[in-house]
This record gives C-alpha cells, sequence and structure tokens, in this order.
C-alpha cells in the first residue's frame, strides 16, 4: 500500500496562462505516477464555495476519488477542508477502497470574508477512515499554518487528538511548516536549517523565540514534539530513512535564495503503523522540482504487518 503527500503549489486546475497550465498539468502526470492507494494533499486554490467540486475535478484527473457517502442518504460530499486563504486540504484515494463515513470530519479556520484574520496562514485538516484488507486505516491531511508559531502548537494538539482518539491505526500527511522534532542515533534527525544563518525578519515565525540579530536563533520544534510525545511519530526517522528535503529547490522561495532546504512536507503515524513501513521517498526529480515548491513523499507499507483493529473506529 503507498500512501503519499503532496503540496501541489496553488492548483486551481484553471490556470490563467499557459505556463502555469503546463505546470498544473505536471501534478497532475506526477500524482498518476506515482499510483497512491490514498494521497494527502494541500493547496488546492479555490474560493471555498468551490473547494468541494475542484477536489473531485482532481480525484478525476488522477484516476482517484474524493467522494464520501452520507450515512441514511444518497448525498455524498468531498474530503476537503476548506482553508483561510483560499487554500485547502484534501485526500483523495483508490475508488476501490471503501470509506467509513462516520469517521469522516474536517477541521477549519473561520473565515473572516469582511478582512479579519483572513489569509493569515492557512491551516487545515480532514480526516477519514478506509479499510485497507479489511483493516480500518485513519488517513489525514494537515496544512499547518505558515504564520503564528503558537497556533501551531495549538493545531498539532488539536489534530493529534482528533486523529489518534480512539484510533490505533493512523497516517497523516502533512505540509508542517515546521522543523522535526524526532530523534535518530541520539541527535535531531533534522538539521536546524536557522541556527548559524544571518537573521531576516521571516524567522520570527519559525524560531524557538524572537531573537535580535545579533543572538543566537534556532528553530521551534515545539509543534513537532507535541506529535511525537503523543504518539504521532515522523515516519522518515522511525525508519532510519535518508534525510531529504522537500522544499528549498523553488527559484522564488525566499529559503531557498538563502541556502535554506528544509524537510516540512512530513508522514506521521501511530506506533501501530511502524512496523508495516516498507519505506519512504522523497520523491525528487526534475519533474517533481518543476512541478511545485514541494517535493511529494511517498511510504510504502505492507498491510499484512498491521494488526487488526476491533470495533468501529467512528468517533462521534
Amino acid at each position: 500500500m503507498r500512501f503519499v503527500t503532496y503540496n501541489m503549489l496553488d492548483l486551481t486546475l484553471h490556470p490563467n496562462n499557459a505556463q502555469e497550465a503546463n505546470r498544473q498539468q505536471r501534478v497532475i502526470d506526477i500524482i498518476r505516477s506515482l499510483d497512491p492507494d490514498v494521497i494527502a494533499v494541500q493547496e488546492l486554490k479555490s474560493p471555498p464555495a468551490s473547494a468541494g467540486r475542484l477536489a473531485a475535478e482532481l480525484a478525476e484527473r488522477t484516476g482517484l476519488t474524493s467522494t464520501v457517502p452520507t450515512n441514511g442518504t444518497a448525498r455524498t460530499v468531498h474530503a476537503v477542508a476548506v482553508g483561510d486563504h483560499t487554500l485547502h486540504t484534501a485526500l483523495l484515494w483508490r475508488p476501490d477502497l471503501v470509506a467509513l463515513p462516520d469517521t469522516f470530519r474536517t477541521y477549519s479556520p473561520a473565515v473572516h470574508h469582511d478582512g479579519g484574520w483572513r489569509g493569515i496562514g492557512y491551516g487545515s485538516m480532514v480526516r477519514l477512515a478506509l479499510q485497507v484488507d479489511g483493516r480500518p486505516i485513519m488517513f489525514a491531511s494537515y496544512h499547518a499554518p505558515a504564520f503564528g508559531r503558537h497556533r501551531r502548537i495549538d493545531q498539532a494538539e488539536a489534530v493529534l487528538a482528533a486523529v489518534t482518539r480512539p484510533h490505533e491505526l493512523v497516517l497523516v500527511g502533512s505540509d508542517f511548516n515546521s522543523i522535526g522534532a524526532a530523534r535518530s542515533n541520539g541527535a535531531d534527525y533534522d538539521p536546524d536549517p536557522y541556527t548559524g544563518r544571518p537573521w531576516w525578519p521571516d524567522l520570527v515565525h519559525q524560531c524557538h523565540e524572537p531573537t535580535q540579530p545579533s543572538q543566537r536563533h534556532r528553530a521551534d520544534r515545539r509543534p513537532a514534539l507535541v506529535w511525537e510525545a503523543g504518539g504521532l511519530h515522523d515516519v522518515a526517522a522511525a525508519s532510519r530513512s535518508p534525510w531529504k528535503a522537500t522544499t528549498g529547490h523553488w527559484p522564488t522561495c525566499p529559503y531557498s535564495a538563502r541556502g535554506i532546504a528544509r524537510r516540512i512536507d512530513t508522514i506521521h503515524a501511530t506506533d501501530p503503523v511502524l512496523p508495516a513501513v516498507r519505506s519512504l521517498t522523497v520523491i525528487d526529480t526534475p519533474v517533481t522540482r518543476a512541478a511545485s515548491d514541494h517535493l511529494p513523499v511517498a511510504v510504502d507499507l505492507n498491510p499484512r504487518k498491521l494488526p487488526t483493529t476491533p470495533g468501529d473506529p467512528a468517533r462521534p
């Protein structure tokens, strides 16, 4: 079984110029070539009212589905959570996998159409359990806020509770917008990309505490610490996969311009899932580098190594 996470960079599927149309077609082709069983996507871009239609179109063009049946009615919804900057998260999966409607839920920020805080940092999550080889597995797609260090910590706690209570088998794909806190061989799996580099104002959103240029600054790992302590583990570190940045290649990115490469696209899983992990791969090719400012991440699992989970995973 293959689970993928992918930030698609403002995917509209209705671009306004040929260059952007070609880029978005590359995104579609990449998803098809990865052949995921389930994929968590971030940065579907549309007005909130049309987010579901956009998710459905993306699913159709990639040979997947995003349709969730509604219990007791003929109505269906799409597995998409609205963000606060016209950027949304969604889950897509193979049509032969069975969705469990009682587990479907979205978590979105308040959208203030008259100004207010609209556009300050995204932040949304969609979750849904699917039957995989007879086992219910909870999948989620999460886009952490781009701004607000404490907001990221609070949302990390909320996501942790939403996906792990009472579910045992969980996989979360995310643009985590923070540096990881997992340890491997007695050291941080993710090197600190900020310490030792010149200070610049954008680091107030990324460092543990706001500092002056002359002071030593360090990555704020607290959101990731919440997940690690709560039993939602970074699969790359847990599987001892080679470290690989997922951002830092895009020419117009201000981090790229400063030579800062970061791994902020992650797949996390609960303890019972980890023994089933076969491999984790950051898909780094000339095509993926030209398609988005984030590289897709894929984890391959052996479902036969997953424990059976008694009972219904649904949560009220």
